[in-house]
C-alpha cells in the first residue's frame, strides 16, 4: 500500500542546512537583479553603459559583481538539482512514480515562468530551470564521477560556445554588430526611450517586456547547458553528502579558504581586464569567462563555509530565518518582481533609471528585512509559502492543506 505522495516529507528528515542555504542564496540573488529591475538592462553586465560609476556607487558595483555576481545563482542551481534528487527519493519511498509527478511539476513551474516573464519581468529564471530541471533529472541515477564529468563537459562547452562568438565579432556583418551594441552598450537615445518605456503603465511596457522576455529566452538557450551542468553537480554534492556530515567542519574549510582565494583571483583579475579594455565588445563573451569560472568556485567556497555555520550552535534565530526564505523561495522570489516592480515600473512608483547604486543597496537591505521576517511570521502557521501551495495542489491536482495543524 502507497502512501499519501502528497504528503510533505516528516519535519526530521528534512535537510535544514540546504534550507538555509538556500534562503541566503536567494537573498544573495536580488543584489544582482535588482539592477536589472532599476536600470537599462546593459548595466547588469557593463556597467559603463549606465548610470553613475564613482564614489561609492563603484564600490558598490565592484562589491556586488565580485561577491554576488552569478555566485548565488550558481547555488540556486546546485540546490535545484539537490531539490530533484530529494523529492523523487521520497516519492520512491513511499511507492509512487517520480518521474511522473517530476515531469508534471516541472511543466507547471514553465508555466509560472512564462506568465511571470511576458506579465512581469522579462528577468524570469523559472522557465529555463524547468527546462534544465527535465534534463537533469535523466541523470539523477548516475554515479557521482558521471555526473561530474557530464557536469563540467557541459559547464565548458557553454564557455566554448562563449569564446567562438568572441572570435567571431570581427567577422560579423554590421547589422549583427549593431543589435549587440544595443544590448551591451546602447546609445543615449535607447537608454531615454528604455527609461520612458518602462516608466509607463503595464500595458505601455508589454511589447517591450515581450520583446525582452523572448530575447532572454533564446538566448538561454546555450546557457542551458550550464544551468544543467549545475544541477548535475548539485546531485552529485548530495550523492557524497556533502550537505550532510561526511566531511568535517576542517577539510571544509581549508577547501572552502582554497576556492575562494582562486575563484576571487579571477574574478577581480577579470574584472580589471574589461576596466582596462573600455568593456568593449569583448568583454561581452570572453571577458566574462574569468567570472563564469570562478563563480563556481565562489559558490562552492559559500557553501562550505554554510555547511559549517549550520553545524555550530550560534545564531540560531538567525538561520531560522534563513530557513524559512529558504523553504518559501519560489513566493520569496517572486514577490521580489511584485515589490521591484511596484517600486521601479510606471505600474507602480515609476522610479526606473532614477536610483543610483548605493540607493538600490538600500531597497535590497528592505527587501532582505521584509523577506527575512514575513518567511517566519508565514511559516510559523502554514505548511507552504503561498506560491508552494498553488505548485504543490496543481501538481498533486488536488488542494493540498494548507494550515498548520495542531
Amino acid at each position: 500500500m502507497t502512501q499519501n505522495l502528497a504528503e510533505p516529507m516528516a519535519l526530521q528528515s528534512r535537510l535544514l542546512n540546504i534550507d538555509i542555504i538556500r534562503g541566503i542564496a536567494l537573498l544573495g540573488i536580488l543584489l544582482m537583479n535588482i539592477q536589472a529591475f532599476s536600470m537599462n538592462f546593459s548595466a547588469y553586465s557593463n556597467p559603463t553603459s549606465f548610470g553613475d560609476l564613482s564614489g561609492i556607487n563603484f564600490y558598490v558595483y565592484y562589491f556586488s559583481h565580485i561577491f554576488a555576481d552569478q555566485k548565488f545563482m550558481t547555488i540556486f542551481s546546485i540546490l535545484f538539482g539537490v531539490g530533484i534528487v530529494l523529492m523523487a527519493e521520497n516519492i520512491e519511498r513511499k511507492g509512487g512514480n517520480p518521474g511522473k509527478i517530476h515531469y508534471k511539476r516541472m511543466f507547471i513551474l514553465a508555466i509560472f515562468g512564462l506568465l511571470h516573464a511576458y506579465l512581469l519581468w522579462f528577468g524570469d529564471i523559472l522557465f529555463p530551470y524547468a527546462l534544465a530541471g527535465m534534463i537533469a533529472y535523466t541523470a539523477r541515477k548516475k554515479s557521482v564521477r558521471f555526473l561530474l564529468i557530464t557536469a563540467f563537459l557541459s559547464i565548458g562547452f557553454c564557455s566554448l560556445v562563449m569564446y567562438l562568438i568572441s572570435f567571431a565579432i570581427p567577422m560579423m556583418e554590421e547589422a549583427d554588430l549593431q543589435n549587440m551594441l544595443a544590448m551591451w552598450a546602447p546609445t543615449q537615445e535607447m537608454i531615454d526611450k528604455d527609461i520612458l518605456v518602462n516608466q509607463a503603465s503595464w500595458l505601455g511596457q508589454m511589447e517591450h517586456r515581450n520583446f525582452m522576455a523572448s530575447k532572454m529566452q533564446t538566448n538561454v538557450l546555450f546557457y542551458m547547458f550550464r544551468i544543467v551542468g549545475l544541477m548535475m553537480i548539485g546531485m552529485a554534492l548530495f550523492k557524497l553528502d556533502f550537505f550532510g556530515k561526511r566531511f568535517s567542519n576542517k577539510s571544509l574549510a581549508i577547501s572552502a579558504v582554497i576556492t575562494l582565494a582562486l575563484g576571487l583571483l579571477l574574478s577581480i583579475t577579470g574584472n580589471q581586464a574589461n576596466f582596462d579594455s573600455g568593456w568593449g565588445l569583448d568583454s561581452m563573451m570572453s571577458g566574462i569567462q574569468p567570472n563564469y569560472w570562478g563563480s563556481i568556485l565562489m559558490a562552492y567556497s559559500y557553501m562550505s563555509l554554510l555547511i559549517v555555520f549550520c553545524r555550530s550552535s550560534a545564531l540560531m534565530k538567525l538561520k531560522s530565518l534563513f530557513a524559512n526564505v529558504g523553504k518559501m523561495a519560489l513566493t520569496n522570489y517572486l514577490s521580489h518582481t511584485l515589490i521591484c516592480g511596484f517600486i521601479f515600473y510606471g505600474w507602480g512608483l515609476g522610479y526606473y533609471g532614477s536610483f543610483e547604486r548605493s540607493d538600490m543597496l538600500l531597497v535590497v537591505l528592505g527587501v532582505w528585512t521584509f523577506q527575512l521576517f514575513f518567511s517566519s511570521f508565514w511559516m510559523a502557521r502554514y505548511q507552504f509559502g503561498p506560491f508552494e501551495w498553488l505548485w504543490r495542489s496543481m501538481t498533486y491536482g488536488k488542494r493540498q492543506p494548507l494550515k498548520i495543524t495542531q
